[in-house]
């Protein structure tokens, strides 16, 4: 009778802790160039920070629903947010994952890719502005988590915005020599992350990364697991990641 009572109870107190994350959370819309974003934005008691949380191609928001409670419990607000062409942001077009690659400028279909891929500097824009906007958050430290191509798009979009309080890019495969260039005058930390299994010009990013860009840390994990792909391969990597944005905030 009492290893039921306690299974009972555990279960009821399991299904109390995932409502009271579900309902911390807000849907949020923010437009883009007619892109209508479809977002959900965690909010803890008394933030302490916010946080940006970008997906990488063929991804979506979801990809970051554990990260973003864990960013809760230690008082970091964040916003997970589908960016065009992906998730549920789809109202004028799907990203498809399932075509080439490598760019093909006589290929309609890839073009069209590209160019949504190519335009996330400018949802994170919006995003950026949409924050603005928000007093309650507008003036907290900032952080931004880039995966795959957003890891360089989060860079494009600063440019014409600000800078971020801290960085991290989870295998930004599109990182350019201009972005290794500006890691270090940011004067922020960052922190890139990869898997020893990834494509083949992974090794010499990272490298370029470690001598260009002196101020980042950089760890890799054994195995595969690309951008967020990582969470599911490494157990406890998203609390990794809290624990380092919240001492590089402190």
């Amino acid at each position: 009778m009492y290893p039921q009572l306690f299974k009972a109870t555990a279960v009821f107190l399991a299904l109390c802790l995932i409502s009271t994350y579900s309902d911390a959370d807000t849907a949020i819309t923010i437009d883009s160039d007619g892109w209508l974003l479809q977002g959900d934005l965690a909010v803890p008691d008394s933030p302490i920070a916010f946080a940006i949380l970008l997906h990488k191609a063929a991804g979506d928001r979801s990809a970051y629903n554990k990260m973003a409670r864990i960013l809760a419990e230690r008082s970091i607000a964040s916003i997970r947010l589908d960016l065009r062409g992906h998730g549920e942001s789809t109202n004028l077009g799907s990203f498809d994952p399932t075509i080439g690659r490598y760019l093909d400028p006589d290929d309609e279909r890839i073009v069209r890719n590209f160019e949504l891929i190519r335009a996330g500097d400018k949802d994170i824009l919006s995003l950026m502005g949409w924050l603005e906007r928000q007093e309650e958050f507008r003036d907290l430290p900032l952080a931004v988590i880039g995966s795959s191509y957003t890891g360089q798009e989060m860079v494009e979009a600063a440019r014409e915005s600000r800078f971020a309080d801290v960085y991290v890019a989870l295998a930004p495969g599109s990182f350019n020599s201009e972005s290794i260039a500006a890691v270090d005058p940011s004067g922020v930390p960052w922190l890139f992350v990869r898997a020893e299994v990834e494509l083949p010009f992974f090794p010499d990013l990272f490298n370029a990364i470690g001598e260009g860009a002196k101020s980042a840390e950089i760890w890799t994990f054994p195995g595969e697991g690309h951008a967020t792909d990582l969470f599911v391969h490494n157990t406890g990597l998203e609390h990794k990641l809290t624990d380092w944005i919240n001492s590089k905030l402190r």
